[in-house]
């Protein structure tokens, strides 16, 4: 007698390999049908001589020592199916054999940290993923654990992160002061994990699905223009690191280089600075991120040749952490603020990424080269990254004008 919930049939059915047909024993494997589809489960593990098993009944007779042990073992695997199918229908959720197959599958319950460390070591596997990036999903981790553990929520399933939890963990990133630029990157890395869940089916449907994040505001760029960093340039440091550091900025703001990059370049001058098409010195490096070529004319950019002669060449500039290099730039605008007009003043929070929105803004608006030119600089494809570290104003004008003027001129 198959055993029936509306539409669904379970059925145990005997399973021999050869040496067990020696023995006279079987397997009991599993079986449902629902609306005509059959799903087989496989194996249950259970064990029993195959004329202890009554079809009929569903059970294992008394002459089996262990009857009731194993009986209670076939009724546990009818109740767990039972309520899958139950939970379904009480959902109004579709139901097929092959989806009761996947969710008895799925292991009972699984954490959402559990589902991050999942996607974690496919995450690191992935050789065409930039260190830098995936360092950053490790920052990211270390900020969802926090917000969960401060929550007490470090055991909350993958299906419960929904979102109100989603909506609770953007205040909390709002309560650490974190950017918005910041927080909203690693709302979409904590979103990619009930993705993940889903396509992995760890879950049935994936609770942040139509969770909308928003785009982030961003700010008004902060640059040094040109008249700023050439005082900054002369300026003299009292501090000799901090001299340095103030050199490193000059470097950064005239190719437009991350921190990693321009570090490279200065550790294997040799595979990146090289002779271009028009015979003079390029600085050619494909980004640490992307592995986009970042092209740079250094040549065009006088202050970089004074910057690398005055040390006596590429592979003997200083080199230091980025940490470091951001808590020197703090101590050198506090210096060159000290000895400024006010009208020059720099930004008290400067910092090596300033370096790459100055040089941005002078060849945007002071050189007025067109976008694509800066982007193949920058080793970058998307005109709207460039909106992070320029926007275009009457300098760009004022100057598009005069070479418009020279041009007719000549």
């Amino acid at each position: 007698m198959k055993i029936k919930s509306n539409r669904m049939e379970i059925l145990f059915w005997r399973h021999s390999t050869a040496a067990q047909k020696k023995h006279g024993s079987c397997t009991l494997y599993l079986r449902i049908t629902v609306n005509g589809e059959r799903a087989d489960l496989g194996s249950t593990g259970i064990k029993v001589f195959s004329g202890h098993w009554i079809d009929q009944a569903q059970r294992i007779n008394g002459k089996d020592p262990y009857a009731n042990f194993k009986n209670e073992q076939v009724a546990l695997a009818q109740t767990r199916l039972l309520a899958i199918y139950n939970e379904l229908l009480r959902k109004n959720q579709g139901i097929s054999a092959d989806r009761i197959k996947r969710l008895h599958q799925r292991p009972e319950s699984v954490t959402y940290l559990t589902a991050f460390d999942l996607f974690e070591k496919e995450y690191y596997k992935d050789s065409s993923i930039a260190k830098s990036t995936k360092d950053r999903l490790k920052t990211v981790k270390q900020s969802i654990v926090s917000f969960l553990l401060e929550q007490r929520l470090q055991n909350i399933l993958i299906e419960e992160f929904d979102t109100a939890v989603m909506n609770n963990y953007r205040q909390w990133c709002k309560s650490q002061n974190f950017k918005e630029g910041y927080y909203l990157r690693n709302m979409r890395e904590v979103k990619r994990i009930t993705e993940f869940a889903k396509s992995k089916k760890l879950i049935d449907f994936d609770p942040l699905e139509d969770y909308k994040i928003g785009r982030e505001k961003i700010a008004k760029p902060v640059y040094l223009d040109s008249v700023q960093l050439s005082i900054w340039k002369s300026h003299k440091f009292q501090n000799s690191s901090a001299q340095q550091v103030a050199d490193l900025f000059v470097l950064y703001a005239r190719t437009g280089f991350h921190y990693r990059d321009l570090m490279q370049v200065i550790k294997k001058p040799k595979d990146y600075v090289t002779t271009g098409i028009d015979g003079k010195q390029w600085v050619m490096k494909p980004r640490q991120k992307n592995e986009i070529d970042a092209k740079v004319p250094v040549h065009e950019f006088p202050e970089v040749k004074e910057i690398v002669d005055k040390y006596g060449g590429w592979s003997k500039l200083p080199t230091m952490a980025n940490s470091t290099i951001n808590d020197w730039l703090k101590i050198c605008v506090a210096d060159f603020n000290m000895h400024v007009e006010p009208f020059f003043r720099v930004y008290n929070g400067l910092s090596v990424k300033h370096g790459r929105s100055s040089f941005c803004d002078y060849c945007l608006n002071e050189l007025v080269l067109p976008e694509k030119s800066i982007l193949t600089m920058m080793g970058r494809e998307s005109a709207s990254e460039l909106k992070r570290y320029a926007r275009a104003d009457e300098r760009g004008i004022v100057n598009g004008f005069l070479i418009s003027k020279a041009a007719l001129a000549s």
